[in-house]
């Protein structure tokens, strides 16, 4: 017997073949995926604890979103568009939070990835890193993993001047004040994934230092220092190595600390780069996380196409949430077909099926995840979603991938499984309550605004300006 048994769906499986389904079934036992394919191949003495009857829906693999910074949430909209923004941010996360600041925001983080499809998150913790202590990050991994997401997180020295300010609370009482080095930074960091990995079966622990390459507030020894000391940390717990990168960082990295590009270092955004720095890169097989969404997209181009003609390894990330975005990943497939060819002006570049493998198997396979998730495949995890496709914006609906990739939105999710277990049926969380959720995040963010103590953070004043 079956533990679970999805039906009459459109199976779109992401494996290597791009098999496809039209009326076809999905079968798990345990957290795994054990048979998949047509509704004609399916055994007439079947039977399964749970049935669901997909007809209408799309069948295929949870959506990897291999980039995003915890905290975001709670500060969505403060400071939108103003120079100081990245100021701001650290303000509030190196001096205005506390545990449950942490917790409530990796929850409500978790469960908007989860509700657009997203069933493997990547959370840096903070903008730039808060890493001189543990209990940010095991208080987000508290919160995410309790939605049922699988959840890949981590610290790693920021980038920015030191020493840094900091301030850590328990609601409206100061515990302690105290200035951050580097080196706190660095025995933090290896505490982490030292202590918090396994914890839970779908909590991951990973490096994520704020930047990697040529930090400009940091000397020439102090990065190289740096780069090196993350790339020990990584290599030692065997974990991925996850940053920011822009400009001449990867030049940087390739001249000093060349053992840290492997392909098991992702370097979001990767704006500013020249041909040497792509070269480097398609002859490292070090990755590119490209969000299209971002405010960096805005300030420097990421040669996509370009870099994937010449052999980098590149994926499609969000960058959620924080200060005008959101989680969703199929928004970030549409606008990264629209800007590339918007750049070579032409309709004709990239595909639907590429862009689409960008959100799953290969962020999982920069995650060194893809022989357990990314594709619906017999013997993989049991990671699945499925999308209502009779809706106006989806109907008639016909060439699944293509239709999906133009015209699906993170609403369109219906149910997501992870490893096996139903974590939303019908668009309704299983495994809590939404609506206390929801007023938890709040009640942090009203604690974090008392300790900011800047009403005006809540006031726009160029709203309706040019």
């Amino acid at each position: 017997m079956w533990d679970l048994l999805l039906t009459h769906g459109v199976v779109v499986t992401i494996d290597k073949n791009h098999t496809e389904f039209n009326d076809g079934f999905v079968a798990v036992q345990g957290e795994r995926i054990c048979a998949i394919g047509h509704m004609s191949e399916l055994p007439q003495d079947y039977s399964a604890k749970k049935q669901i009857d997909c007809s209408g829906h799309v069948i295929m693999p949870g959506l990897v979103d291999a980039h995003g910074h915890a905290g975001h949430s709670l500060i969505r909209s403060l400071g939108d568009g103003k120079p100081s923004w990245e100021d701001l941010a650290q303000t509030i996360y190196y001096e205005c939070t506390d545990s449950e600041f942490w917790r409530a925001e990796g929850a409500l983080a978790a469960s908007e990835r989860l509700k657009f499809g997203t069933t493997t998150g990547v959370s840096m913790i903070g903008s730039t890193p808060r890493s001189e202590l543990l209990e940010p990050l095991a208080s987000h991994f508290e919160g995410a993993v309790s939605t049922g997401i699988r959840e890949l997180a981590g610290i790693g020295s920021p980038y920015g001047a030191f020493p840094k300010h900091a301030k850590w609370w328990n609601g409206q009482t100061l515990l302690r004040e105290y200035d951050v080095t580097p080196e706190m930074a660095y025995a933090t960091t290896e505490q982490s994934v030292k202590e918090l990995n396994g914890i839970h079966s779908r909590q991951i622990c990973i490096v994520a230092p704020g930047r990697m390459g040529h930090r400009p507030d940091e000397s020439i020894e102090a990065n190289i220092e740096h780069n090196r000391k993350m790339f020990e940390i990584a290599s030692k717990y065997g974990v991925p190595l996850h940053t920011h990168a822009y400009e001449d960082d990867v030049e940087f990295m390739h001249r000093y600390t060349p053992e840290v590009l492997t392909p098991m270092l992702s370097l979001t955004h990767s704006t500013g780069y020249s041909d040497e720095a792509i070269n480097i890169l398609a002859s490292t097989g070090a990755w590119v996380f490209h969000g299209p969404s971002t405010n960096m997209h805005t300030k420097g181009h990421c040669p996509v196409y370009e870099m994937l003609k010449r052999g980098v390894n590149v994926a499609i990330v969000s960058d959620g949430s924080a200060s005008s975005r959101s989680y969703d990943l199929w928004r970030d497939v549409k606008n990264t077909l629209l800007l590339q060819r918007f750049e070579h002006r032409n309709t004709g570049i990239l595909s639907c099926g590429k862009v689409l493998e960008m959100v799953t198997i290969e962020p999982a396979r920069a995650l060194g995840l893809d022989k357990e998730i990314g594709s619906l495949e017999v013997g993989k995890k049991a990671d699945i979603i499925t999308i209502d496709y009779r809706q106006p914006h989806l109907f008639p609906f016909q060439m699944p991938v293509t239709r999906l990739v133009n015209h699906a939105m993170g609403q369109d999710v219906d149910n997501v499984i992870v490893e096996g277990e139903i974590v939303l049926h019908n668009r309704h969380f299983t495994l809590f309550d939404e609506a206390k959720m929801l007023d938890q995040a709040k009640d942090a963010q009203d604690q974090m605004l008392w300790r900011l103590n800047r009403p005006n953070v809540l006031i726009n004043d160029r709203l309706y300006t040019l």
